[in-house]
C-alpha cells in the first residue's frame, strides 16, 4: 500500500514538473497558432490580407501553470526589424487587438512577431527583475 501511495505521489510530482505554459492566438475566432513551447520555425502562420480587412480581431490566451497574482502581463507586437508596434497590457490572460489597428501594423511589414511579457505591478519591484519576452508566434502576410 505504502508503495502504490509513494509512486503515485511520484508520478503526480513529475506530472507538476513537466507542466508548461500554454497559449492560443486567434484570428477572427479561428485560432491560428496553438503551443506550449517557444519555437520561433513552428509557430508560424500565413495570413491573407483579405483577413485584416475583416470586422474582427486578432486575440491572445495565454494560461500560465502557476499564475503570479499582482504581476501584469503584455503582449507585444514587433516587425521583422525588432521595431514595437503594439503593445498590450493586461492583467487577465486574454488580450485583443483590432483588426484595423493589426492592419495598420502590417502596413509596409511582410511579418509581425508575437511576444509576451510579465512584470509585476509595483513599478519598484519591476525595475528590479530582469524581463526576457517570450516569442508566442509570427504571422506572415500573403
Amino acid at each position: 500500500m505504502k508503495q502504490i501511495l509513494l509512486a503515485t505521489i511520484l508520478s503526480l510530482a513529475a506530472f507538476m514538473v513537466n507542466a508548461q505554459d500554454s497559449w492560443i492566438i486567434k484570428l477572427n475566432n479561428k485560432a491560428v497558432i496553438t503551443a506550449n513551447k517557444e519555437d520561433e520555425d513552428a509557430n508560424v502562420k500565413t495570413v491573407k490580407r483579405s483577413e485584416l480587412a475583416k470586422a474582427g480581431s486578432l486575440q491572445v490566451f495565454y494560461k500560465e501553470t502557476e499564475p503570479k497574482t499582482g504581476w501584469r502581463r503584455s503582449i507585444l507586437l514587433f516587425d521583422e526589424n525588432d521595431n514595437e508596434l503594439s503593445r498590450i497590457d493586461s492583467l487577465t490572460s486574454k488580450s485583443k487587438i483590432s483588426n484595423a489597428t493589426l492592419k495598420k501594423g502590417f502596413q509596409g511589414k511582410t511579418k509581425i512577431h508575437i511576444y509576451t511579457i510579465a512584470l509585476p505591478a509595483d513599478p519598484n519591484l519591476a525595475a528590479a527583475i530582469r524581463v526576457r519576452r517570450v516569442h508566442l508566434g509570427t504571422l506572415k502576410l500573403k
